[in-house]
């Protein structure tokens, strides 16, 4: 319900602004995106997403560096950075959210602990990107992952003239 809630104050103040987003998931796998949908009127402002689950498709489609990839893993405040960046570019839109992490059960292969994730906020030219941790299980964290990102993104416009 307050993911609903925080998806419809952030449609009212793109639609407000005149403003389009778009969305690069990983880890929440299009909760984000379903989310903005969701809200009637969201057809004038969300422009597209992506779901990008392997790095390879993070490199293809959003043009994450594979630099990145391999010196900070798909896992990073760079990789957030660079996927939000790409999907701003690639749709035209002015706004764009980025998700990337580790939703559980396990701990990632280099020991990150699962809850970790990045979520990165492009807006007009610049991105905004923080490292989160979530508690519970895999939904949980992938629900919390979402919550964060429409929340972060909405503050982001809330706060510009």
């Amino acid at each position: 319900m307050e993911r609903q809630r925080t998806a419809q104050r952030l449609v009212q103040l793109l639609l407000e602004k005149g403003l389009g987003i778009s969305t690069a998931e990983s880890c929440t796998g299009g909760m984000v995106a379903a989310a903005l949908v969701d809200v009637p009127g969201a057809s004038q402002v969300y422009e597209e997403g992506y779901i990008t689950y392997s790095d390879r498709v993070k490199e293809r489609v959003l043009g994450v560096r594979k630099e990145t990839l391999q010196k900070h893993t798909a896992v990073s405040v760079e990789t957030a950075r660079e996927m939000a960046e790409g999907a701003a570019r690639i749709s035209g839109a002015q706004m764009a959210i980025s998700v990337t992490g580790y939703a559980g059960p396990e701990p990632a292969e280099d020991g990150t602990p699962a809850g970790t994730v990045y979520i990165g906020v492009w807006y007009r030219g610049e991105c905004q990107a923080m490292e989160c941790h979530f508690q519970g299980g895999r939904q949980q964290v992938r629900r919390q992952a979402a919550q964060q990102a429409l929340t972060l993104a909405a503050e982001r416009l809330e706060k510009s003239a």
